[in-house]
């Protein structure tokens, strides 16, 4: 099938909009409810995987006592799309370093606080990553023990 100039303009304008309507369908405000709402999922999270949260989230009413209106207002435009990308992100596929980095923006950056709350490896795999690295710098030592024992053995009992 051949397709004029005309056609393709047309094509390529309907494309435009559905890639339009897909991006105005999947953005997410940032107000009061949603950052309620992805801290909630945040908390849940980390009790399935039997983390730890360091630090304290700031109690329910926090964000209604600090922000009258249920739109949260950022000192600019770019900290209001850097906070709607943040709850995107943690609504499509949450993980540690995401939510971490929300954390970190919304408490340092939004809420100007001096500490923000982390989610962290439970108790028992920071034991387990402890080990494993000394278990690691050992098995060097020993490689290096056993490539000076070669070096010093070498064919010394085929000789004999």
């Amino acid at each position: 099938m051949f397709l004029n100039q005309k056609n393709k303009i047309l094509l390529f304008n309907n494309q435009k909009q559905k890639i339009m309507e897909i991006m105005e369908s999947k953005q997410i405000m940032a107000t009061k409810e949603n950052v309620e709402l992805a801290i909630n999922n945040i908390k849940k999270y980390a009790e399935e995987k039997g983390y730890q949260i360091k630090g304290e989230f700031k109690q329910e009413g926090f964000l209604s006592s600090l922000f009258g209106s249920s739109k949260i207002t950022f000192e600019s435009k770019s900290k209001e799309k850097v906070c709607r990308n943040y709850l995107w992100r943690l609504e499509k596929k949450m993980g540690m370093s995401i939510a971490n980095r929300f954390l970190h923006f919304l408490y340092k950056k939004t809420y100007k606080l001096e500490q923000a709350p982390k989610v962290d490896y439970s108790d028992k795999e920071i034991k387990i990553q402890e080990a494993r690295k000394a278990w690691k710098k050992l098995q060097k030592e020993s490689e290096l023990l056993m490539a000076a024992y070669k070096a010093e053995k070498k064919d010394f009992y085929k000789v004999k």
